[in-house]
């Protein structure tokens, strides 16, 4: 009789064991972890610069800006205005330049998703100033 009341009782916390809810994340959404969020430079001259992401200055230079040291691969960023009156033009070409010269070495930043089209409307406007 001891017996099968010790049975009983062990069979009675395993099956309140079983009733509680697994201590696996994935049994809770609600408590994920928060995502990292990951930050948008949006500062053109750091976009031209930052070997990561534009990298511009690595083939372009900008001689309103000698300070920064530049490249002699692209052609330099002056004369824009009148190289590009159409301002769209200029962000379409930074975008995917393979489009108006398929022979070209300038990566397509816009189709590969290298920059934002935001930040591909900052630079333009930087450079177009020029």
């Amino acid at each position: 009789m001891k017996r099968i009341i010790f049975l009983a009782i062990l069979s009675t916390l395993l099956l309140q064991g079983c009733k509680t809810a697994p201590a696996t994340p994935a049994a809770a959404p609600a408590a994920e972890a928060p995502k990292e969020v990951k930050v948008v430079e949006m500062d053109a001259v750091k976009i031209m610069i930052n070997p990561n992401i534009g990298n511009c200055t690595a083939c372009h230079a900008i001689p309103a800006a000698p300070q920064l040291v530049a490249g002699d691969v692209g052609p330099p960023f002056i004369g824009m205005k009148g190289r590009f009156p159409d301002f769209a033009k200029l962000k379409a070409a930074i975008a995917d330049q393979k489009v108006f010269s398929p022979e070209t070495i300038m990566p397509p930043f816009g189709r590969n998703k290298i920059l934002t089209p935001e930040q591909i409307d900052v630079i333009a406007q930087y450079i177009y100033q020029y």
